[in-house]
């Protein structure tokens, strides 16, 4: 029945249709990966460890994919991470309340390693069939509303009883596998065996390439940042939300979706209506408001303060966005456009696992420090942003 209507649907709708499948798993737990880690031993210290050097893992073997492997062969790989990825995540459920955090902190180095592999291989594979800006956008919608339906239907059925089943979050996690097989079926049976092969990208060129137009490394390095920045505060959001503000999890599953609904609102009447000509004033309002709010935070310390400013972080997340990402993206000499992508989503990832390792070691201390990382490294990314907008006028 798949292959008859996989037969009627033009390979990038095929792949359209996985990603929803796969947003909408993922959206089914990791928004809950924290708080379950965390029901199995493991403190935010060491949730943070888990999640950063995840990250780090991806960094070097996205790297490693993008200079060895031909994009003809990222079926291949995809399919064995979702494989690796299904096997990870089964055992971590069966591990779930056994007190073996060793085990656990082990495969979930993976699980999530895998999880943002996939993710990061999706657009290169769609350029290999359909490549412009309409597809791009479309794979980014999919994935974010799916992942956020999920999340809507995870934070609705949590801490409810089905017969005499309490759905907690080892459930969401089971549910998120079960999704995680179908998109898995629909992805095998994509098929891409027509697709031309794409030669291994020259790195003695490339770096020459990025060399003489440091203007992009400058724009990769002000990336790196805005991830530690961002993920020394929101590096573990529920956790905070729960632990930190006293929040139930079901309260703050609510806030943290509602914000992030909001705000891909936001972004979008902004690029419509709101697009400000002067990037030093759209840099004012995403990035010169957080520092203020990191200051109040610093100096005054209380819960209060510090849940104004994670409401104005998750409600600025998607604004803005086109200050720097667009631009760059769309100047970079074809040739190493997808490069250019690869290399933005691994200092994202890079600055996520980062500011995440930050994050767990100020999360035990008072609130004032906690937030004493974002403000100085905030300080830095957004002199170093202003250069780069004067460079880019």
């Amino acid at each position: 029945m798949i292959r008859t209507l996989n037969k009627k649907l033009n390979k990038s709708t095929q792949i359209l249709i996985f990603l929803s499948l796969f947003g909408f798993s993922l959206g089914l737990f990791n928004n809950y990966r924290d708080l379950w880690m965390n029901a199995n031993n493991l403190n935010a210290s060491s949730i943070s460890r888990v999640i950063g050097i995840s990250s780090i893992i991806t960094v070097l073997v996205l790297l490693f994919f993008t200079l060895k492997v031909s994009t003809s062969k990222l079926k291949d790989g995809i399919t064995i991470s979702l494989i690796l990825k299904m096997l990870t995540s089964t055992i971590l459920i069966c591990l779930n309340n056994t007190n073996k955090v060793v085990l656990i902190k082990f495969l979930m180095f993976f699980d999530i390693a895998f999880t943002e592999l996939i993710l990061s291989s999706i657009y290169p594979l769609i350029m290999t069939i359909n490549k412009n800006d309409e597809i791009y956008t479309k794979k980014d919608v999919v994935e974010s509303l799916f992942n956020k339906l999920g999340f809507l239907i995870a934070s609705i059925i949590l801490g409810k009883t089905i017969g005499s089943k309490v759905i907690d979050y080892n459930i969401c996690y089971l549910l998120s596998v079960i999704f995680l097989f179908i998109s898995f079926i629909v992805f095998t049976n994509i098929n891409l065996k027509n697709n031309k092969a794409n030669n291994n990208l020259d790195l003695k060129e490339s770096f020459k390439y990025f060399n003489k137009n440091k203007v992009f490394l400058l724009f990769l390095v002000t990336n790196l940042i805005s991830g530690i920045v961002w993920s020394s505060i929101m590096g573990m959001p529920l956790l905070t939300l729960t632990e930190k503000l006293n929040f139930k999890p079901e309260i703050a599953s609510y806030i943290i979706l509602f914000l992030g609904i909001i705000s891909n609102i936001l972004a979008i009447i902004i690029v419509k209506y709101l697009k400000f000509k002067n990037d030093h004033i759209n840099m004012i309002f995403k990035f010169g408001l957080r520092i203020i709010f990191y200051l109040l935070i610093f100096l005054i310390g209380s819960k209060e303060i510090l849940l104004i400013g994670i409401i104005y972080l998750l409600l600025s997340e998607c604004i803005y966005n086109f200050i720097f990402s667009g631009y760059f993206i769309n100047k970079v000499d074809e040739k190493y456009s997808l490069f250019l992508v690869v290399l933005k989503y691994c200092t994202s990832l890079l600055g996520n696992g980062l500011g995440t390792i930050i994050c767990g070691i100020t999360y035990n201390l008072d609130i004032k420090y906690f937030a004493l990382p974002a403000l100085i490294i905030g300080i830095i990314h957004y002199i170093i942003g202003t250069i780069l907008i004067t460079k880019k006028n």
